[in-house]
C-alpha cells in the first residue's frame, strides 16, 4: 500500500453545496448561487446557518 492511498482514506468526505446567499470561502466572496466544496459537517452547518440551499449534494431530490 502506498502513503497516498492511506491519507486518502483519512480525507474527510467533500460535498458541493449551492449558496443561498454571499458567504467568504477561504478567504474569496462567493455570491448567492455559487457552488462550493465543503465536508459534510461542514454543509450541516452552513445549512443550520441558511447559507446554502436544501437539496444541492449530488442524489439529493426536491421531487417528494
Amino acid at each position: 500500500m502506498s502513503k497516498s492511498n492511506d491519507s486518502a482514506a483519512q480525507q474527510p468526505e467533500q460535498v458541493e453545496v449551492r449558496l443561498a446567499k454571499p458567504h467568504t470561502h477561504k478567504g474569496q466572496l462567493k455570491q448567492a448561487g455559487e457552488t462550493i466544496t465543503v465536508t459534510a459537517d461542514r454543509k450541516a452547518w452552513l445549512k443550520a446557518q441558511g447559507v446554502v440551499e436544501a437539496g444541492t449534494q449530488q442524489g439529493e431530490s426536491s421531487n417528494g
